[in-house]
């Protein structure tokens, strides 16, 4: 709700930060800030590593240990960059912060804040004052950083609703990283029993299975080529990995195309999906490493992994049948093909369970930031 426009303190100065793990943005952040704002002062700043969770708390001025070592290892210890800006024509409204409170800001700050968290992908790499008070305390923090661990005083937290929120947040998270492997594996082992009891199709190339490895991937690749049209900044690295989601599928479906136009039809298929993917990796390579970095801080990523080497490595490894006939096993070759569609499967669900999570953050984030656009459009 608008409030004002110009009405407050006479400077109107805010702070921006762009924390370690948003420097692959910082240029593209201050082209928007100098076309926005009148730039005071840009400099880098650099805290001691081991300290800087104490800085954190202090440049925040509320204090809760677990929260920031927790966001000092998602920031970034590393240096970072802070914006000293002006805003000629401040538009005041009332916003609420994320504890609920509501604080009458600069919604033009607070627009392009979300905006910059939206084109990062993340909430917690870049900051901005959005409150006189806030942008004093927070330039007087920068300018007397610790050197030393600020005592700990248990339960003297300015927001006790505050803290007890994150810490609902951090459980349901560890819940959900072990519940979600778990009912993966529990899928993966439904559509095996299924292919092989239920429709006795023994993990053939027609089999449950190999549908649903093909569903998989098809669906993965979807997701990422849709992160790659909304997200600039990540497009290269997205696309990267939309090209190798959409091989596996078609990996998958070579005996639907093989079916549908012909013999050895799938390698003409596998080689322009390839090829048009990676015609835009080439075309936005400058957005391949920010991105794949981004990829790999996401809390997940470790779900992609697994089901990568899983998928590529160790179903090829148990699939073949001298293993099986080593130890032992009658028909050592049908059982081997058994185990490796399985354990296939088991990778493709643990990189679908990383896929949707991942699309979804960016998908939303796209979401809020044209909101957001919209919202600061109708201030102005």
């Amino acid at each position: 709700m608008q409030v004002g426009i110009g009405t407050m303190n006479e400077k109107h100065e805010f702070v921006f930060v762009i924390w370690e793990a948003a420097r692959g943005f910082e240029s593209q952040i201050l082209r928007e800030l100098e076309r926005r704002f009148r730039v005071v002062s840009s400099r880098e700043v650099s805290w001691p590593r081991n300290h800087f969770a104490d800085n954190l708390a202090a440049f925040y001025g509320w204090r809760s240990w677990h929260v920031w070592r927790n966001k000092a290892r998602k920031c970034g210890t590393g240096p970072f960059r802070v914006v000293v800006v002006e805003d000629p024509a401040p538009v005041w409204s009332r916003e609420r912060d994320t504890s609920g409170h509501e604080l009458v800001v600069d919604a033009n700050v607070y627009g392009l804040k979300k905006s910059f968290r939206a084109l990062t992908g993340r909430s917690n790499v870049v900051h901005a004052s959005v409150t006189p008070e806030e942008t004093v305390h927070q330039l007087a923090a920068l300018d007397s950083p610790r050197t030393d661990p600020i005592p700990f005083r248990p339960m003297v937290y300015a927001d006790d609703a505050r803290i007890r929120a994150s810490r609902r947040r951090v459980w349901m998270s560890l819940a959900l990283d072990v519940l979600v492997p778990l009912l993966a594996a529990v899928a993966s082992g439904v559509a095996v029993w299924a292919d092989v009891f239920a429709f006795g199709t023994a993990c053939s190339e027609n089999g449950l299975v190999e549908l649903s490895g093909l569903v998989l991937s098809a669906a993965c690749g979807a997701l990422m080529t849709a992160c790659a049209l909304v997200v600039k900044s990540g497009r290269g690295a997205h696309a990267l990995a939309a090209a190798f989601f959409f091989d596996m599928a078609v990996r998958e479906a070579d005996f639907l195309l093989d079916r549908a136009f012909g013999a050895c039809v799938w390698p003409w298929v596998l080689t322009a999906v390839t090829l048009t993917f990676a015609a835009v990796v080439v075309r936005y390579a400058k957005t391949v490493y920010p991105g794949l970095k981004t990829m790999r801080r996401s809390r997940r990523f470790p779900l992609f992994a697994c089901g990568a080497a899983l998928m590529l490595f160790v179903s090829q490894f148990l699939g073949r049948g001298a293993v099986w006939q080593a130890i032992g096993v009658a028909d050592a070759a049908a059982f081997g093909h058994f185990v490796e569609e399985s354990v296939e499967l088991f990778g493709y669900a643990l990189m679908f369970v990383w896929a949707v999570p991942h699309a979804t953050r960016f998908l939303r984030a796209r979401v809020r930031q044209s909101k957001s656009s919209a919202q600061s459009a109708r201030n102005l």
